[in-house]
């Protein structure tokens, strides 16, 4: 019997042998199956995050491009009115500047003419103040003396 059982017992080993073979197999192959299905989920999370990135990407530059333009659209309107402020007090520095130059030179003008005894303007717009007064009286007394002459031809 002992051959009996050397043989059973070969046969039991033979057996769990082949039955841990096909469990080492079956766990490889599960292993491997694993392994394409994990690097699988790996690939597509890689393409989702591509995706996403594309996306959320071109969202960024968009929304960026939309900040600059608002940006360039202040400090252009800003630079503009920089622009308008210091040409206006150009030209109103200009304009002083040109009116202290025109009375300093009508002064010396005058100063001249006066000594050589020609007439200034100052001196016809006196004159024309003058005239102006004159005829304005002598409207009054052309308006009395037609009432004077009224009474004198009734009587």
């Amino acid at each position: 019997m002992e051959k009996a059982d050397i043989e059973l017992d070969d046969i039991s080993q033979e057996d769990e042998t082949l039955k841990k073979t096909k469990a080492k197999h079956h766990f490889h192959r599960k292993n491997s199956l694993d392994f394409r299905k994990y690097t699988k989920q790996i690939w597509l999370a890689g393409l989702g995050a591509f995706s996403r990135a594309e996306e959320e990407g071109n969202k960024l530059f968009d929304s960026l491009v939309q900040v600059g333009e608002e940006l360039e659209s202040k400090t252009t309107e800003i630079a503009d009115q920089t622009v308008e402020k210091v040409s206006e007090k150009a030209r109103e520095s200009v304009t002083d500047t040109k009116d202290k130059v025109e009375k300093i030179v009508d002064r010396g003008v005058n100063h001249s003419l006066n000594r050589i005894g020609l007439v200034t303007v100052k001196d016809i717009q006196y004159l024309e103040s003058l005239i102006l007064q004159l005829n304005d009286k002598i409207d009054v007394l052309i308006e009395e003396n037609k009432k004077l002459n009224e009474k004198v031809n009734k009587k």
